[in-house]
């Protein structure tokens, strides 16, 4: 008769430690789901400053081969010359401007 009154609190005390034990891992499982989250938003506008940091650089990278064209291009005197009667009106000796008006 003894027997069943030691067995019953030992059943206890088994539930009581499986409850307790229960409970920690449905903290840690709540704590490692928020932290997953919070991580995830985090990568999720990473990613995005990163696609725009992307696109930022292929365009300075196109702008800078352009420039580098347009520099090769200085090397050139009939460039420089081209470009110095376009833009100042300048010409060769015996030449000629006539400038026409734009039709608005």
């Amino acid at each position: 008769m003894r027997t069943r009154p030691s067995h019953q609190s030992n059943n206890v005390g088994r539930k009581r430690r499986l409850r307790f034990i229960m409970f920690f891992v449905c903290c840690f499982l709540i704590w490692t789901g928020y932290t997953a989250y919070l991580q995830n938003s985090v990568l999720e506008a990473t990613e995005k400053d990163l696609k725009t940091l992307k696109q930022e650089a292929l365009e300075v990278n196109q702008q800078k081969e352009e420039l580098e064209n347009i520099m090769k291009r200085l090397e050139d005197p009939e460039y420089i010359a081209e470009v110095a009667r376009k833009n100042n009106f300048m010409s060769k000796p015996g030449e000629i401007i006539f400038l026409i008006p734009d039709h608005e």
